[in-house]
Parts: structure tokens; sequence; C-alpha cells
């Protein structure tokens, strides 16, 4: 099964809604409501009685299209942070003045990512129609959690049991339904017998409400707010990154005579998720890396026997210590078709990210590289979300050396896809990496190959190493070109205003936004100086005007350029990068809500020497202005008000006060653990301490930036 790629040098529609006829019955079927009258003897008067109420309202948001309703479409979804479901119930069958002594909302979840629990059911004032709610006019939300989190499984029904204060007796009772676990991927069924159901018990005579347990979360999760963002070493530039780790389990409530207790930690973003607009996020998707390879266990599938382990492969990758130093975050193995949910599972983590869609490189153009390709452009159709895929011919492997015919057929077969990106006028986007291996000319020959024998009149943009000796020369046949980039925020801030040199030739720019670079098997490595690379790509994408950005990569594990969840630094990359997206789209810093502390240091020292024995990888990039290696811990803070922070590295504690918005400061690195926190009028509101510890002598070298979040 050995699935590497040697790469030299650089290594939407959403999801249509029945026909209105159709819906409009089916909905009017889930209307139903069902009730049972427990009556006392006298007919004339109920003590007591129940009911079960489908909703009269249902639809869901999308902070990535805030202006759009989501009414007509026959699924819910909840996540933490972009998507949110809206549910209103006629409760006039509760007679006013009577008491709910217990109430249960019942979900039909179709799909989840995780199993965290993380459903939140909030009220919101009612009167709202579904037709007309969309993110930019949505009922806001009022006071804490109604129930204790709830875990989505797929398949089965959740049922969370609600504060009965939180239902409106002889009226209207509304919701707001969030899945506050990061990447959760909550898709609700919304028509018939499986849509949601609020089942109420109440009484007349005077008894008292059911109590329901407290909710173990805080009221509102807390989101950012714009402030100074952190600079390299002059501008400051944006980070986020979502992290998948396990949500946290919060804090007991503190005792009256105890100190003050840490919160319970969201995995919430600190800032709202920027929506979709002209400006676009994309990643680049690597196929050799899904989240899994086999659906084995983790603890000894393909990944850990084979690519992490020293002598995997048969000993293929002894002479650098193992292909791979990280892995996409674990999972359980999976039943029925678990190649596409985890294609699902990604779309998931990208668009709660931020990201608009995947530039998918075709490494082949048949066999498994090809089919996950496939596969990811019908993940994302079915995925329903509006996530796009771009075809980016690969010119340094057999896909681009392909015949011509071969290679437009493929091409056309691709962007036949629903799911394929569309330029508002209509054609398809079609790329490359490392266009420049074949002239302006064959690629023009490639375009019109695909208007003349197969209808397709494609939009190019191609990504070239070289953009310097390549953009003019491309400029008639493109309409956005790009560059794979470097990876060390010096050379980031000393490049050129590629973008200006687009918008002259009269092209749109795709920037590169990069985190880090480090490459066992070549041996050699960029020094990203923590996440100063991720926030020196973002400042430059912003400052120079281009109109989209590629993130490099997704998952390419194998150059260690990760955004995607990972064992390594869980959703860190994409929490810390998704802040400064979210200013690319909008035009300004989004607002920080709440109070966040992300560590990212390396497991060893840039000169450690590993316990097998091999070469030590050497730095990649040089020049004047390129970044030098070194050995420090960063922490970058989002708060909402100035607030101390402590930072402990190994033997050595330092102490600082952070201001509201962002920043962020390096500290040396030093063997032992790492961890840092932060405290506000004597509390604390944010701590983190990494799982991994700095060593001196690791088994093998490993030069990449590992992370970890207060957030979970």
């Amino acid at each position: 099964m050995g699935e590497t790629s040697s790469r030299a040098g650089r290594h939407a529609a959403p999801v249509a809604g029945s026909p209105l006829r159709r819906w409009a019955a089916m909905l009017l079927a889930a209307m139903v409501v069902l009730v049972s009258f427990s009556r006392a003897d006298d007919a004339s008067a109920a003590d007591s009685g129940s009911v079960t109420l489908a909703p009269t309202q249902a639809t869901f948001t999308s902070s990535a299209s805030p202006r759009t309703s989501y009414a007509a479409y026959d699924l819910l979804v909840s996540t933490s942070s972009v998507y949110r479901t809206y549910l209103t119930f006629d409760t006039s069958a509760v007679p006013a003045g009577a008491t709910v002594t217990n109430a249960e909302l019942r979900l039909s979840v179709r799909t989840s990512a995780t199993r965290t629990p993380g459903l939140a059911v909030r009220s919101v004032p009612s009167g709202w129609r579904a037709s007309a709610v969309t993110s930019a006019n949505r009922p806001a939300a009022r006071g804490a959690a109604l129930n204790t989190p709830v875990t989505a499984v797929p398949g089965a029904t959740m049922s969370a049991r609600l504060d009965p204060s939180g239902i409106v007796a002889g009226g209207a009772t509304s919701f707001e339904v969030l899945y506050e676990v990061r990447a959760s991927g909550v898709r609700l069924d919304k028509l018939g017998s499986k849509g949601p159901r609020l089942v109420l018990t109440w009484t007349t005579g005077g008894s008292t409400a059911t109590p329901v347990p407290t909710p173990t979360r805080t009221s509102a999760t807390p989101r950012p707010s714009a402030s100074a963002t952190p600079r390299p070493s002059s501008t400051p530039r944006p980070t986020t990154t979502p992290t998948v780790r396990p949500t946290p389990t919060a804090s007991a409530a503190p005792s009256p005579t105890a100190a003050p207790v840490t919160p319970p930690q969201s995995t919430r973003l600190p800032y709202e998720v920027a929506g979709t607009g002209q400006a676009k996020v994309f990643a680049h998707y690597f196929t050799p890396y899904p989240i899994s390879l086999d659906n084995d266990d983790p603890s000894r599938d393909y990944y850990a026997r084979n690519y992490l382990a020293p002598d995997g492969e048969g000993g293929a990758h002894r002479e650098y210590g193992g292909l791979l130093r990280d892995r996409p975050v674990e999972r359980s193995p999976l039943s029925g078709d678990w190649k596409m949910k985890d294609a699902r599972t990604e779309i998931d983590q990208a668009a709660d990210a931020g990201i608009d869609g995947f530039i998918v490189d075709l490494l082949n153009l048949e066999n498994f590289h090809w089919e996950r390709a496939v596969r990811m452009a019908d993940a994302a159709h079915a995925d329903g979300r509006g996530f796009v895929v771009i075809p980016q011919l690969d010119m340094t492997t057999s896909a681009g050396k392909a015949d011509i015919d071969l290679i437009t057929a493929k091409f056309a077969e691709y962007v036949a896809k629903p799911a394929a990106y569309r330029l508002p006028d209509g054609r398809p986007v079609i790329s490359a990496f490392k266009a420049e291996a074949k002239s302006a000319d064959w690629w023009r020959e490639v375009l019109t190959k695909l208007r003349t024998d197969h209808g397709v009149d494609a939009a190019f943009m191609p990504t070239f190493l070289n953009a310097v000796d390549n953009m003019e020369a491309f400029a008639p046949i493109t309409y956005a070109q790009g560059v794979w980039g470097t990876r060390n925020p010096g050379n980031i801030l000393a490049g050129r205003n590629f973008a200006a040199q687009a918008h002259a030739l009269g092209d749109q720019w795709l920037a590169p936004i990069s985190v880090q670079d480090s490459r066992p098997m070549q041996g050699v490595f960029q020094e990203a100086a923590n996440l100063e690379t991720l926030r020196a790509s973002w400042q430059r994408a912003i400052e120079d005007g281009a109109d989209m950005v590629q993130l490099v990569a997704w998952n390419d594990y194998s150059e260690n350029t990760v955004f995607a969840p990972s064992v390594h630094h869980g959703n860190v990359f994409l929490d810390v990068s998704g802040y400064y997206g979210t200013q690319f789209k909008q035009g300004r810093a989004p607002a920080v809500t709440g109070d966040a502390v992300y560590l990212t240091h390396r497991m060893q020292p840039v000169d450690a020497k590993p316990q097998l024995s091999h070469d030590l990888m050497e730095l990649m990039s040089g020049g004047t202005t390129s970044t030098k290696p070194r050995d420090t811990v960063e922490v970058q803070t989002f708060l909402t008000a100035p607030a101390a922070v402590t930072v402990r590295i190994g033997s050595a504690t330092h102490t600082y006060t952070a201001p509201a918005g962002v920043d962020a400061r390096t500290f040396p690195l030093a063997l032992g653990s790492v961890s840092a926190s932060a405290t506000r009028s004597g509390a604390t509101i944010a701590r983190v301490t990494s799982p991994f510890t700095v060593v001196s002598s690791p088994l093998v070298q490993d030069l990449q930036y590992v992370a970890a979040s207060s957030r979970g």
C-alpha cells in the first residue's frame, strides 16, 4: 500500500431542497401535533397533560452566506460557529398559567463527526418566519443554554432535557440550536417522522417543575473582538486555525469558601468566522493523506505501522527515521462507507474554519489518487454547505505528463461535478501546480481542446513555483495566477508584491498562506518561527490586496505544511489562521469576543541529536532575508480585556501583561513541560498545558512546531 509521493521543489452547490410542492407537503405532514392529555376524574379541567409537538418554523443559517435563507432545505445544520438551527413550536396547548414539569427536545441525527457532547439549546424570541431568517437577521439567543451537553450519534435521536423555564405556556416557544464542538459536522433531519419534536409535560395543580441539572458551560460562548494583530517584527498579522481535541471536562463549581476556579473551557472560537464573499479562501488538498488509509484502529493502522514507524514499509524510510512525523486526528474504525464519511469530515473541518473550498492536487488520473480526488468532489456536493473543489493538475507527477487528450477528458469530467467552483460568468476553474513545466502555448492548447472537444470554457488559475519568470507569458490565457511561496517570515515579508503585478497584467492574485515546512524524507526544513510564518503570509495577502488565498497545504504530512486538524497541533493552526482569514474576507479584523491562549513550540532543540542515527535536516531557504533557526516557545493570546499571563517552560517562569485583542510573545525553549495561563481580577480565564515535552535526545529528528490551545 505504499502511497508515498516525492514532489521536487514543493514538495457548490449546496444540497438542493425538495421541489416546492413536495417540500410543502412534507412540511405540512411534519407539523402534525400529537397531543395526549392525562386528565383528572373531572373532565371539565385538566390537572396535568402532555404534548408532543412538531415545529411550526424550522430553518438554519450560515455565517458563510449571511444573507441566504436555507428554509427550503430538507435538513438542519448545527455547528460551533458557522451554522445555527432555529425552531419554533406552538406551545398554546399548554394552558396559560400551567407549570411545565418536563421539557425534552428530540433531534434525529443524520451525520456527526464527533463523539464529544456539545448540543446547546438556547431560547430566542418567537415571531420570525423561516423563509425570512438569515445569519444577518437571525433572532438573538437569550441567556444560558437550557440543557446539559448531549452527544450527536449518526442514525440516532438526541434527547436534550430542557430547563422548563424556557417554555412559553399558552403561546409559542423558539430555540437556537448549536453544537459547541469544533468540526462537529452535525446535520439533523428536518421533515416527516424524523423531524424535531418537543415533548412537554405540565400540571395545573401547583406542582413544581422537575429540576433540570444546571448546564456545565458558561452562558454565552465568548467571541473575539478586534484589536492589535501581532506582528512578526513589524506589522501585526492574522492567525487562526481550528484545533480538534476532545472537549475539556468542565470544572466543578467552587464551594463558597474555595479559591477562584478556572471556568469551563468552551471549544468555540474567540471570534466570529467571516461569511463568504468575493475574497475566497481555498486550501490545497493532497490526496496521499486522507484521515484514514485503511479504517483500522489508529494504534495499528497504516499510518502507525508504516508512515510514523522508523522501520515502516519494510525499512524504506529508516534512513530519515520514518516518512512522517504527524498524522490526521485519530478516530475509531467506522462502519459503512468510511471513505466518504472521512471526506465529509474534512470538508466540515475546513468549512467550519471559514475555508471556501479545496484546490485538489491531481497526482494521477487513475487509481486511488484519482478516486480520492473524485470522492472529495462528491462529498462536497453531498455535504450541502456550498463547499467547492478546483482540480489542480500536478505537473511534477504522472498526471502532468499524461497525453493531452486524457488530461482534457479528466478535467472535463471533474468540472462537471456539481461542487466544481465556477465564476459568476459560469466558467469552471481549473488549475495546475508548477504550471510552468509546460509552456503557455501548451496550456492554450489544453484550454482550446477543453472548449472544442468537451464544450468546457474553463478559466485557468495556475500556481507557479517561479512566478517572476512566468506571470507575463501566461497572462493572456489566465484569469488568476498564484505562487507556491516560501515558508519563513523573513523571506515572506521581504518578497515582491505579486498581487500588484498580477493586477497590472489584468489578472487576479491567489496568495499562498503557510504555517511551516519540515521534510524528513528530503532532509530539509524552513524556520517558521512559531506562528510568525502564518502571520506574515496573511499580512502580505491582506496588505498587497490579494483576491484569493491558498492554504499550503491542507494535509501534506510529508512536508509538515499541514493546516488540517492533526495529532500534533489539533485545530490551533486553523483557529489562528481563521482570525486573519476573517480579516481578509471582511476587510477588518473581527472582534475578539472570548479569551484564548495558544502555545507553539518544538519538542526538541534545533540541533538535538536523535537516538536513531541519521543525518540532520538542513535549512532549505537562503539569502540575507531568510529567517535563521531558533529555539523558542510562542504564546499568542486572544483577550477581551488585558490579563496577566504566566508562562512555564521547564524550570523557568515568565510573566507579563497581555493587552486586549491579539498579542504574541516568544520565550526561550527549555527542556521539560510547557504551559501558560491567563488571569484577570484574580480568576483564571484560560489555561493550557502542551501535551508534548521538550527533550534533548529525541528518538528521531522532528523540527515541526507542535501546538496546544486553552480552548480544547
